[in-house]
């Protein structure tokens, strides 16, 4: 990629950490109106650019709000991120948050669900995104670089690509941007940011076909005067190039085939997806996202007349498995998805959006990514623990889309809310779950799916090799079966004798 393309020049870096407002700092020189408070929640800290924060006429350009995961290596295996690499990536990020005239990110967190790193801030778009991820490719490498020296497990393990070749898309980091609004009578936007952390993207179509779907879960979509009771529009991605391939005609067990043709389809980061409306194609909808294979990736509003109006629900749908790399196509996890959508107004409240996993559903992943477990609604920055997991966190951002601040922060799954009755519950589930099927279906996965497969595919292999073909099991008239010739048979069956009656 040559030279950086971000930073200030040689010689008047790094950005110094007072160029910075931190949130924890938020009550400096203020009266103090609480004598104490109740910790509920490891709540991030926000880092908000001065400049941006304490402007008076702030520029009234289009922004976005970006959101990047990884996992660069977990405490105790996959179980969580340590503070020391989020840090790190932290750090990193804060020195060298600056592109030509411009800070890049103008406020960001840096969180973690389970072993996952995730960086998200609001920037301009007179940032290309390209430098952003750079930026975010070359911090995620810094923490793979501190986890290495921890001897934490996995170092690196989601930055799969070789090198970063110019987009964050196709090279392991779940990465999504979402367009904020542009107004001038309303500075406000809420947004809901959300981690999945031991599972696949399809476990965000619980979000979407509960709370834009459906009135049992988003009341809004009857009652509300907004364009909410217009219902949305729904692109769905079908992930599966494997599968496509495979329907192309390649013969599943060719894989110099399979790669072949999988990288035919993937080349220039293209999709194949379809456009539905909600609620007319209800059943439709329904149909393809109740498997893996089809994911909702993006949610307009409705104008008028039907039309696409705004975009407000994102989420970072793709398969690693459908990644090139120096090994050719591997399987490199279940992709621990990341979801931005708006909330309030034409959208869903908070509360409407996380709504759907309140039912405690099962989702694909969990330990070693190839079983089928129920989710557990956790708070943010917390790790994994019975079987690894899988866990979902949702947190919801008050920001300000003109000098681009997230101003603060709420825990839609805290502690000390109805979600821990959801979590007891899940917990319950999960546990009879796994202790009643074990190792078989439905709690593992088909086996084409299992995410460390290799030990199966060999153990596969040799059995498969060992099978014989030969007519099945049968019993003729004389009771006698298939197994040997008639020479081996007892007399009395060769000559059609009853055996002598037994008294």
């Amino acid at each position: 990629m040559g030279a950086k393309r971000y930073g200030l020049p040689d010689g008047k870096g790094p950005i110094q950490a007072t160029e910075y407002h931190q949130s924890r700092d938020e009550l400096a020189g203020l009266p103090q109106t609480t004598t104490e408070k109740v910790i509920v929640t490891s709540t991030p800290n926000i880092f908000s650019y001065r400049s941006y924060v304490f402007a008076k006429n702030p520029a009234l350009v289009q922004r976005y709000i970006k959101a990047t995961k990884a996992d660069v290596g977990g405490v105790g295996g996959h179980v969580v991120a340590a503070d020391e690499v989020k840090s790190v990536i932290a750090k990193y990020v804060l020195d060298n948050n600056w592109c030509g005239r411009e800070a890049i990110f103008t406020s960001l967190i840096v969180t973690h669900t389970g072993d996952d790193v995730a960086v998200t801030g609001i920037m301009a778009e007179t940032v290309d995104m390209s430098v952003v991820d750079e930026l975010m490719w070359d911090a995620l490498q810094e923490g793979a670089r501190k986890a290495a020296e921890l001897g934490l497990y996995g170092p690196g393990q989601d930055l799969v690509a070789d090198a970063f070749t110019g987009n964050l898309r196709g090279a392991g980091p779940a990465a999504v941007a979402l367009p904020l609004p542009v107004r001038k009578d309303n500075a406000s936007q809420t947004v809901l940011l959300s981690f999945a952390d031991k599972t696949e993207p399809m476990a965000f179509n619980h979000y979407a076909t509960g709370a834009y779907l459906l009135p049992r879960f988003n009341t809004g979509l009857i009652i509300a005067a907004s364009r909410m009771k217009r219902g949305y529009i729904m692109e769905i991605v079908d992930l599966d190039t494997k599968a496509q391939a495979i329907e192309a005609g390649v013969h599943p067990r060719d894989q110099k085939a399979l790669d072949g043709k999988m990288e035919e389809l993937a080349k220039g980061l293209q999709e194949k997806v379809i456009t539905l409306r909600a609620p007319e194609d209800l059943y439709d909808i329904e149909g393809l996202t109740r498997s893996s294979r089809f994911v909702i990736a993006r949610i307009w509003s409705r104008g008028e007349k039907g039309e696409r109006a705004q975009l407000g629900y994102v989420c970072s749908a793709e398969r690693l498995h459908n990644i090139k790399t120096k090994k050719g196509f591997t399987y490199g996890g279940k992709d621990d998805p990341v979801l931005l959508a708006f909330a309030q107004g034409d959208w869903p409240a908070p509360g409407e959006i996380t709504s759907p996993w309140a039912a405690a559903p099962m989702v694909a992943g969990d330990c070693r990514g190839s079983h089928n477990l129920h989710i557990l609604p956790m708070p943010i920055n917390s790790q994994t623990s019975y079987w690894s997991g899988p866990i979902l966190s949702a947190i919801t951002l008050s920001c300000n889309i003109h000098t681009g601040r997230i101003g603060a922060i709420s825990d839609q799954f805290a502690l000390g809310t109805p979600w821990d009755e959801v979590r007891r519950r899940a917990a319950d589930l999960a546990i009879q779950f796994r202790l009643a099927h074990g190792v078989k279906q439905p709690a593992t996965l088909h086996e084409d799916e299992l995410e460390y497969q290799d030990g199966w595919k060999e153990r596969r292999g040799r059995l498969e090799r060992e099978f014989e073909v030969r007519p099945p099991l049968s019993f003729r008239g004389n009771g006698a079966g298939h197994s040997g010739p008639a020479a081996a048979r007892p007399a009395d069956a060769r000559h059609g004798a009853r055996r002598e009656e037994i008294d």
